[in-house]
């Protein structure tokens, strides 16, 4: 192989994965009063939301663990109206679960960036995970909050 050819697929390369690393997060809304719309988010985009903290415990971690990031209802905010009633979120490997709008309003759920302080890799159930203040509310205990904490986040539709 010549370099000018090794240097175009070393180049496309980078440029393809530079554009895989953009987008962390695609948020869909089909509501009937607006159509369709698409936001796209970076994880850049997502730390210069605001951001939440807490230690809480799940059924996938032993110990409180420290999870931040925005707030779910702030990430959706920009397609939701009140005739939207529940996100549909859509992991790397098509995973797929539902969560109701109330639960994003009535609690602090967030779209985990870090992980005791730190970015998570996909093989640590990032980069983003979204997380139930399970330890703040006793009600939350119950199983099926614990099966609407998808991580590996990919997208969001708005319902």
């Amino acid at each position: 192989m010549n370099i000018s050819k090794l240097l175009s697929v070393v180049t496309l390369f980078l440029f393809a994965s530079q554009a895989i690393a953009e987008t962390a997060l695609t948020i869909t809304s089909n509501a009937a009063s607006s159509g369709q719309e698409v936001i796209q988010y970076s994880i850049d985009d997502l730390k210069s939301l605001d951001q939440t903290e807490y230690n809480t415990v799940n059924d996938f971690v032993n110990t409180p663990t420290l999870f931040s990031g925005p707030l779910l209802r702030d990430v959706i905010a920009p397609l939701t109206s009140s005739e939207h009633t529940n996100i549909k979120l859509t992991a790397l490997n098509d995973f797929q679960t539902e969560i109701p709008i109330a639960d994003v309003v009535n609690y602090d759920v967030i779209v985990a960036l870090e992980k005791d302080g730190a970015p998570m890799s996909i093989r640590e159930n990032g980069p983003l995970w979204v997380i139930y203040p399970i330890s703040d509310h006793p009600e939350l205990r119950a199983q099926i909050y614990n099966n609407r904490m998808i991580w590996q986040l990919r997208d969001i539709e708005v319902e």
